[in-house]
């Protein structure tokens, strides 16, 4: 059992941001599954509510709910998507920005939800939960960005998964204006103006990466510096001198999130090179490629 565990730990920390994404969210499941047996009301308190008087009063669900779910067939469809679609993420973004489009996706999804029940009457404004809005944030920011890339359906074949993506948020716009219809955001059971929210997100972020615009940049650093207060390596490093041998090694990173971070981004300018000098020759190579990739075979 110990061995298992110890298994579970070391995948956690060494797998990127979607391995991370998905221990989390089925460790929640487990750890809610179980407190919920003795406290039958934990789910409600780490939902987010119905109306913004509710969400003064419980702020933390902003964060909680886009990792609780309120059954195994949630879970696994959540995790499915993200899964499939988190690796396309990973092909051309960082760790840092899936975390980022994650978190931010979930926010987006659970204000315009919030928004929308603001305007019906307050026995009609339901809670949501789920980590729907923040799968299908990054979804689109794949599909807006790689809307060409082709995936392999069982029984349909190849898909360009810009036509997933129509499918998906019609799927959610007619069962959005059917809720409404019936006078409650969410009366099939479905967040659905979550996932549209979730969804908006992850197309401006698709959209503006596009352009070469990182709309994440400064989340991010707001999350740096959150982790640089709580780590105990970077306060230990502040205390100590630096010796002379360690002016001339390479830096460490404050913390494993920004070592990973580092770590993935220069894999990925690794390979953008090498598939130039594949495709074009080594000749076409810029002075400044040339030094990155003479300095990576050095270290």
């Amino acid at each position: 059992m110990r061995n298992i565990q110890n298994e579970l730990k070391e995948t956690f920390r060494k797998g990127n941001m979607l391995t991370k994404l998905i221990f989390i969210n089925v460790g929640v499941f487990i750890v809610v599954f179980f407190i919920s047996l003795f406290i039958p009301e934990t789910v409600q308190y780490i939902s987010v509510p119905g109306n913004f008087g509710a969400l003064l009063k419980r702020p933390w669900t902003l964060l909680t709910y886009m990792f609780v779910h309120e059954g195994f067939w949630h879970l696994l469809m959540n995790m499915l998507w993200l899964f499939w679609f988190g690796k396309m993420f990973l092909l051309y973004f960082t760790d840092k920005q899936m975390s980022a489009v994650y978190l931010i996706g979930g926010f987006a999804g659970a204000f315009l939800h919030l928004g929308i029940n603001y305007l019906l009457p307050s026995g009609q404004q339901v809670m949501i939960l789920g980590a729907s809005a923040a799968v299908m944030s990054v979804v689109f920011a794949v599909v807006v960005y790689k809307p060409d890339f082709i995936i392999n359906l069982i029984f349909i074949g190849p898909v360009k998964i810009k036509y997933i993506g129509i499918i998906a948020f019609l799927l959610d716009f007619m069962g959005l204006l059917g809720n409404l219809k019936g006078g409650i955001a969410a009366s099939d059971g479905i967040a659905h103006t979550a996932h549209i929210g979730g969804a908006a997100f992850g197309l401006w972020f698709g959209y503006s990466m596009k352009k070469g615009a990182d709309i994440t940049r400064a989340f991010n650093n707001f999350l740096n510096n959150i982790f640089s207060v709580f780590s105990s390596k970077n306060s230990i490093s502040h205390r100590m001198k630096i010796s002379r041998a360690d002016k001339f090694s390479r830096p460490k990173p404050a913390s494993d999130w920004d070592y990973n971070s580092q770590k993935a981004d220069r894999q990925k300018e690794i390979d953008r090179i090498l598939d130039k000098i594949s495709k074009k020759g080594y000749g076409s190579l810029s002075k400044k490629e040339k030094d990155f990739l003479f300095k990576q075979k050095k270290d």
